[in-house]
This record gives C-alpha cells, structure tokens and sequence, in this order.
C-alpha cells in the first residue's frame, strides 16, 4: 500500500454509542512509522468529536431550557393556593371553607345567572357590599336579615344559606394574629418583669394552663386571656461545674 491512497475509517465513542467517521487519508507506510496522513486523520478525528459533542450539549441545553419554560408555565397557570396547611388552624379552616363550599357555588352561581353583582345586591339589601363579598366568599357569617334579602334576590328557597349562618374559621384568623402581635410587642417587657422576680428563668408551656374570661375595662367589654406556667430558672454556674 506503499505510495497508494485509501481510505481510513476512524471510530470513536460517546455516551456508550459507536459515532463513525470516515476520512480519505494517504496511506503510505514507510517501514513501521505511522503512515502518512495519519496525523491529519487523528485532527481531523478530534475535530469531528468535538463537533459532535458540541451540538448534543447544545441539544440537551435547549431542551432542558424548554421543559424548565414548560415547567414554569405551568405553575404560574395554575390558580393562585394561598392555603398552606401547615398549622393546625390552617387546618380547621380548611375544613370550615369546604363545609360552606356547596352553598357558596350555589349562592355565586344563582348570582352569574341573575347577573347579580355585589353592588347590586348591596343597593337591594342596603349592606356594604364588601361584606356581602366577604359572605359570599365564606370570609364573614350570614346574619338572618341578609340572609332573607339574599336568598329573595337570588330566587333561592327559604333556607338555603343556612350553612352559612355559623362564623367561619378564618385563614390567619385575627385573634390567632392579634395574640403573636400581643407578644411580639410586649413580649421583652414581660421577661423583664419575669427576670425581675425570678431570676434568670423563663415561663414553661409545658407545666403549664391558659383560660379566656370576658372582663370589662373603661366601659366596655375585654377578652381576658390567662397564661399560667411554671417559672423555670436557667442552670447557674454550680450546674456546669465539673465534678
């Protein structure tokens, strides 16, 4: 084969996959040396693989970028969750929603084919319309007038909102909130009076009661809550000294 031109086929692998590339290259041995050519045929070798990978990188590039496109559009598609039960009172709340769910349906749909809005409604049962949003969203219970203008605007039968007459358990329930807020705000306040009178200690939860009682203040009607735990001292120096 001395002098002659031939063909070279050069194989390489990728991913587990036989990729073949075929070069013409001037074979020409000269004693036991690499033929000619042959330098030519291991670049041009390298530059086929590097092509090759090059694109399959594009390849997964582009379709990894369209499944996350795909991915994301399908989330913001979907309609806005804002219940996240991750608490107890999300819990209950979710419960009272979908007991009131069948009537709310109800009431809304009676109120799409009679092309009631909620200012409408409000001008024909003179209540605020936010609040009879809020009912109709099971935000807020009916209270019976309402409920009787309700149910007449809306050719509903006597009764039929009746399961919405009990106060809802709301998500981020107001008194739930209002008792965080309590403790966020006086909270240093009461550990100094505790530390006053008990030292370095703090109040347990766990040996440990709360009561609600109605009280009144300045005239008017107060919610009195109770919280009564055992004082707990934080170890002194003689519980960390070695034995």
């Amino acid at each position: 084969m001395t002098g002659s031109q031939g063909e070279a086929r050069c194989k390489i692998t990728l991913n587990g996959k036989w990729l073949e590339y075929q070069t013409v290259c001037l074979i020409a041995s000269v004693g036991g040396n690499e033929p000619r050519g042959g330098s030519e045929c291991r670049a041009s070798v390298v530059s086929h693989f590097y092509q090759t990978f090059t694109k399959e990188a594009e390849m997964r590039i582009i379709t990894l970028s369209a499944l996350a496109v795909l991915v994301g559009w399908l989330w913001l598609c979907q309609p806005a969750q804002a219940i996240i039960l991750s608490t107890a009172e999300d819990a209950i709340a979710q419960e009272s929603y979908d007991a009131r769910k069948p009537t709310l349906d109800v009431a809304n749909k009676a109120a799409a084919q009679k092309k009631q809005t909620l200012e409408s409604l409000s001008k024909a049962c003179k209540v605020m319309l936010i609040r009879i949003g809020a009912v109709l969203s099971g935000q807020a219970p009916l209270e019976k007038k309402l409920q009787e203008c309700l149910e007449g605007q809306l050719g509903l039968s006597s009764g039929t909102l009746n399961p919405l007459n009990a106060p809802p358990v709301r998500w981020n329930i107001g008194s739930i909130y209002r008792i965080h807020e309590a403790t966020d705000v006086y909270g240093p306040a009461i550990q100094r009076w505790m530390n006053e009178h008990f030292g370095d200690a703090i109040m347990s939860a766990i040996s440990f009661t709360v009561d609600v009682e109605e009280g009144k203040s300045h005239g008017q009607k107060t919610i009195r809550i109770i919280f009564e735990g055992k004082a707990l001292g934080y170890s002194d120096d003689a519980y960390w000294t070695k034995e």
